[in-house]
């Protein structure tokens, strides 16, 4: 099983929701610990990360991460609305 690393910009969003959104993106996270490929592949300037899209009944969010399968790591570097995550820069090197 993976282990998940949630980086302060994801921490930061995550903590701003209620407790019951917060709940529901973490439990996805958690998901990723079993399945990190669960999520899409990106493209262009985002290769090489993944988006996980998690759906609440207020919300439609997503979450940006990296598989490092060497260090059997899932780095969650940024979480977010749906409209708006992929305007955020989001840092992968």
């Amino acid at each position: 099983m993976y282990e998940s690393i949630i980086q302060p910009p994801a921490q930061r969003f995550i903590k701003s929701l209620k407790k019951q959104e917060q709940t529901k993106l973490l439990d996805s996270i958690e998901e990723l610990e079993k399945n990190p490929r669960l999520g899409k592949e990106l493209k262009g300037k985002l290769m090489g990360l993944r988006s996980l899209r998690v759906d609440t009944e207020e919300e439609t969010y997503r979450i940006i991460y990296k598989v490092e399968d060497i260090k059997l790591i899932v780095l969650v570097l940024q979480a977010g609305y749906r409209e708006d995550i992929y305007k955020k820069r989001i840092s992968h090197k």
